[in-house]
């Protein structure tokens, strides 16, 4: 388990990620109703309701401040979902049990970068993209990547090109207090990312590094894995700095900031490509998480950053990239196999008490019948204390299901897909045989059957005993191809909810939006049907190319032609950056823009 008994390199600092707000909900709050039909996020297209109004009448609804809450809209209307680290340095290397806060990688920064230009290769102009495959849920966040960059670029240590998209893991409690801040309440939650990069996508890296050549040159490594935390988030103004921004017609980007540690290691065959791997072990109080490995060594390695919470948001609002600080204080920590104490360690020693600058991670010595007790009973985290009323108990799920299928978009899969689950116990395969329940459920807000109910999957599936893997098909339902929703498909084995896991689908609708074929397509039919939600909802691509002016999209056409087309998809140059046009939208989009006669895709 690559980033838990490999040579490592840990990071931290801050992060900002510059999201647009208006659709992650398809209602705002206006004229006495606060549940005002806006979009259809469905569809990417405006609530019937919503149509009469002009696009600047719109546009004042979504920015009109909203109490003591940012404004109708959100509490960022003009960003781009680009993702960037702020001075985010390498602050230990080393392997299991000797990892050190010197090295000659200590004090690089780390970076991840956007896409190079896949027909032109041109370098990047942008970097990675947040985007929700839901937009109204919580845990359907994804980041797509183009690669990584360790050293400045006049001292790069390691660059990677690379695209690769990572998804939202352990979006639960991390910050224990205030119970309220001027900030959504996801400034409670963190979120864990995990990318793996081929070997093959290195361009270049130090041969005389020893912390790099630790990690490439690992015996039967086939990759670098990275896995990130972002945590402590919060919009950058505060409400009565928004909305007076607004008011002075200045509508500038308002990203979420953040704190971020992270740690990168070589991948190995038969890991999780985009998911923790390790045994889990589940705080009661917040539901985030622990994972855990016994290496062969005798070392068992706790990935542990978010398994004990902080207790109070930061100071100072804008300070991302000071000291983290320790997490809180609930007394010794005890590590325990069962009924055996494994370790018990100092809260306020390290390495708890700097916990962020080895990536949260620690490592255990164990003696031989400790070792025989992690492998035959479950893990757990416990100390004495309470802390803004909650306690640390983290127990093991002795079940386990994991995947590297999260987020799937089934226009990229016309024909079905598998998917193949990883089902575990006690880190091990199951003793026996094992049921693995399938139940679908909406991710976000469109609960109704219409945009939840069109996959084929079966209910349930069986592991037998020693097996570690099984898979299954999903295809579409027949007669669903005018449905638009999300899904989510959970996966539980034996009944034991924390260890489940599960996929989130997105299915578009397959439309000739009424448009008869062979027709030449008009600016009144291109403008409702696929720019017309992209305009209001992320306003800042207008300034590039304004979405409502026919002229200026005929005068980018070539641009947009390329940015829209397959060849550009899984690039964070792929245009909408949100993923949120449907393939009939991009057909319609590019019939206006050639010409050509109507033909909506099948």
């Amino acid at each position: 388990m690559s980033i838990l008994n490999g040579p490592r390199l840990n990071f931290w600092g801050g992060i900002r990620t510059d999201v647009s707000l208006p659709n992650n909900s398809p209602t705002i709050p206006f004229n006495g109703n606060k549940q005002w039909p806006l979009f259809d996020l469905t569809t990417s297209t405006l609530a019937p309701g919503a149509q009469p109004y002009t696009d600047d009448q719109l546009n004042s609804m979504i920015n009109a401040p909203a109490g003591n809450y940012y404004t109708a809209g959100g509490w960022n209307h003009y960003g781009q979902h680009v993702v960037d680290l702020q001075n985010a340095l390498i602050s230990s290397q080393g392997s299991p049990g000797n990892i050190s806060t010197t090295g000659d990688q200590v004090g690089q920064p780390v970076y991840l970068l956007g896409s190079v230009d896949p027909v032109s290769g041109q370098a990047p102009v942008s970097g990675p993209m947040m985007v929700d495959l839901d937009p109204s849920a919580t845990t359907t966040t994804q980041i797509f990547v183009g690669g990584l960059q360790i050293g400045s670029n006049d001292n790069i240590q390691l660059l990677i090109r690379c695209n690769a998209v990572c998804s939202s893991f352990d979006v639960t409690g991390r910050v224990l207090e205030p119970a309220k801040m001027d900030a959504p309440g996801s400034f409670h939650a963190s979120g864990t990312f995990q990318l793996t990069f081929p070997l093959s996508s290195i361009v270049s890296w130090n041969p005389n590094s020893s912390g790099l050549k630790a990690i490439i040159q690992a015996p039967g490594a086939t990759g670098i894995v990275l896995r990130f935390v972002m945590f402590e988030m919060c919009p950058q103004m505060t409400t009565a700095q928004l909305d007076a921004d607004y008011a002075a017609g200045k509508y500038t980007p308002n990203p979420s900031i953040g704190r971020v540690i992270g740690t990168l290691a070589p991948a190995f065959a038969g890991e999780p490509l985009s998911c923790q791997p390790g045994r889990q072990l589940i705080n009661a109080a917040t539901n985030n998480a622990a994972y855990a490995t016994l290496g062969n060594n005798g070392l068992l390695s706790l990935d542990m950053v978010n398994v004990i919470p902080k207790q109070t948001f930061r100071a100072v609002r804008d300070d991302i990239t000071s000291p983290i600080g320790p997490n809180a204080n609930y007394g010794p920590v005890t590590i325990s196999a069962g009924a055996a104490p494994l370790i018990t360690l100092n809260p306020t020693a390290s390495p708890l008490v700097n916990y962020y600058v080895y990536g949260g991670i620690v490592d255990v010595a164990l003696t031989t019948s400790q070792q025989q007790a992690v492998r035959t009973t479950p893990l757990a985290i416990n100390a004495p204390g309470q802390v803004a009323g909650t306690q640390l108990q983290a127990t093991e799920s002795t079940y386990r299901v994991y995947a590297d299928q999260r987020n799937v978009y089934l226009e990229d899969y016309p024909n079905g897909l598998t998917i193949t689950l990883q089902v575990r116990y006690l880190g091990g395969p199951v003793p026996g045989a094992t049921t693995i329940g399938l139940a679908a459920s909406a991710p976000g807000v469109y609960e109704q059957k219409q945009y939840t109910d069109f996959l084929n999957f079966p209910p349930s599936l069986t592991v037998n005993a020693g097996q570690q893997t099984v898979s299954f098909p999903v295809t579409l339902t027949s007669g669903s191809a005018a449905q638009a929703g999300f899904v989510a498909l959970t996966y539980t084995a034996n009944g034991v909810d924390n260890g489940a896991f599960f996929t989130n689908f997105r299915k578009y609708a397959q439309t000739d939006f009424g448009i008869a074929r062979g027709s030449v397509i008009t600016w009144q039919q291109v403008y409702p049907n696929v720019l017309r939600f992209h305009y209001l909802a992320f306003p800042a691509m207008s300034r590039y190319v304004p979405l409502n002016q026919p002229d200026a999209i005929m005068g980018a056409k070539n641009a947009i032609l390329a940015r829209t087309s397959d060849a550009y998809k899984g690039t964070t140059l792929f245009m909408p950056v949100v993923r949120s046009m449907s393939p009939a939208q991009r057909a319609l989009l590019r019939a206006y823009l050639t010409g050509s006669p109507w033909q909506p895709p099948q």
